[in-house]
């Protein structure tokens, strides 16, 4: 399918609007009452019999097609959820600006508690182990090649990057986090570094290069795979190793240097027992780098993301609960940066990146996974630009309650 092209202003004579209110179809009044003194903009809807009506004043931001009886009865619905899934099954066609349009969740509500209930009662029916496996590598596992068409081409960095300024290219920005973390985390050659949820090896190349050794922890079967093939074929100033296990049963004999998790705490909703792994784990003094997406509620996020996106327990961190794991142990929080904007930064190059490489994705992957990921990335994007709904932080905490204070601080 070929992205719909936005119409000409109508005129007088055409089907835009031309009818009177009280002769449109049921979905268009319902949307009119609903938006009626919301600033959300204007919007041409366009119905199977052809009639193209358009929502609001003015130019047009986007264009909404629906194609089935489906479709139509999702939008009348005003449920978040069934408009998204009409959208991923291509029951609605679209085009124009998706930020704009994600405005439209305001008049749109996300309540299904049965489905809601189901993440939480899996990992007592089938075990937390099983089920952490079995949801990460629903959202990691659709083939390496997918995730590399719209990640940064240098490092391959699923997390967000580091802009410092908003024309910066995504790969400098991607090496930009990486440089930080060598920093704030104190690493040089003969560390050793413990890489929880190694992704793509952006961190093990970026670091393994300077002669930081680092054990790479996953429990993706393809991500694991690729880190094994990986770490044969390089020939880096360092020791590789890729592990394929949970850091909940991970029990090596050493301690490391500085642990770093890109991307993964959102993956790890038990701060309390988390942090009893990190200070297992880590040497008296060592660095805990992570940096995540954030709200203020716990597993607040929306039914399309936990059914299809990031399956169970999956969640954004909530600062406040996890500084409280951290003050139960000696670890002590030595830096905080908001990201957001970096973030929202980050998600706008990886959909564009997506749109651009869609006509090598769908025969291979599908239509559904391409529109899945478009919009999940644009709906991350969204809420991190408008309305702070997520926040993104970089947090580095330091193993050292009870030590000098002279050996605290980022460059101490």
């Amino acid at each position: 399918m070929q992205p719909l092209q936005l119409p000409a202003a109508p005129s007088s004579a055409g089907t835009m609007a031309s009818s009177p209110v009280g002769g449109e179809p049921a979905v268009v009044r319902k949307l009119r009452r609903r938006l009626q003194g919301m600033s959300i903009a204007a919007f041409d809807l366009e119905l199977q019999d052809g009639s193209v009506h358009r929502i609001g004043g003015g130019v047009p931001a986007f264009r909404l097609r629906t194609r089935t009886p489906a479709s139509l009865r999702a939008l009348a619905s005003f449920d978040e959820f069934a408009v998204a899934h009409a959208f991923i099954e291509s029951q609605i066609d679209f085009a124009g600006d998706f930020l704009a349009a994600l405005d439209l969740r305001k008049i749109m509500s996300d309540r299904h508690p049965l489905h809601s209930l189901w993440r939480f009662l899996r990992p007592l029916v089938f075990g937390k182990l099983r089920s952490d496996k079995d949801w990460v590598a629903q959202h990691y596992d659709y083939g390496n090649d997918f995730y590399f068409a719209f990640l940064d081409r240098r490092v391959k960095l699923y997390s967000q990057a580091l802009f410092q300024s908003d024309q910066q290219p995504l790969e400098d920005a991607a090496e930009n986090k990486l440089n930080y973390i060598l920093r704030a985390c104190r690493l040089s050659a003969g560390s050793h570094v413990l890489d929880v949820g190694a992704g793509w090896a952006s961190f093990a190349g970026h670091a393994g290069a300077r002669g930081v050794n680092v054990t790479m922890l996953t429990i993706s079967p393809e991500q694991y795979g690729f880190l094994r093939q990986w770490s044969a074929t390089q020939n880096l100033p360092c020791a590789l190793e890729a592990v394929n296990e949970s850091i909940f049963t991970f029990a090596p004999p050493r301690q490391y240097d500085a642990i770093v998790l890109l991307g993964v705490m959102e993956h790890l909703p038990d701060y309390r027992r988390l942090f009893a792994r990190f200070n297992r784990l880590l040497k008296p003094g060592g660095r805990l780098y992570m940096d995540f997406a954030a709200n203020r509620k716990k597993f607040h996020v929306s039914s399309f993301t936990y059914r299809y996106v990031f399956p169970g327990s999956h969640t954004p961190v909530v600062v406040p609960d996890l500084l409280a794991a951290a003050n139960r142990t000696s670890f002590e929080p030595i830096a905080m940066h908001n990201d957001r904007h970096s973030y929202f930064l980050t998600l706008q190059h990886w959909v564009r990146n997506l749109e651009a490489a869609r006509d090598g994705l769908v025969p291979k992957y599908g239509e559904r996974t391409y529109r899945l990921f478009q919009l999940y990335l644009w709906g991350c994007a969204h809420q991190f630009q408008r309305d702070g709904e997520l926040e993104s932080y970089r947090v580095v905490f330091q193993k050292s309650h009870g030590a000098p204070s002279a050996e605290i601080g980022l460059d101490g």
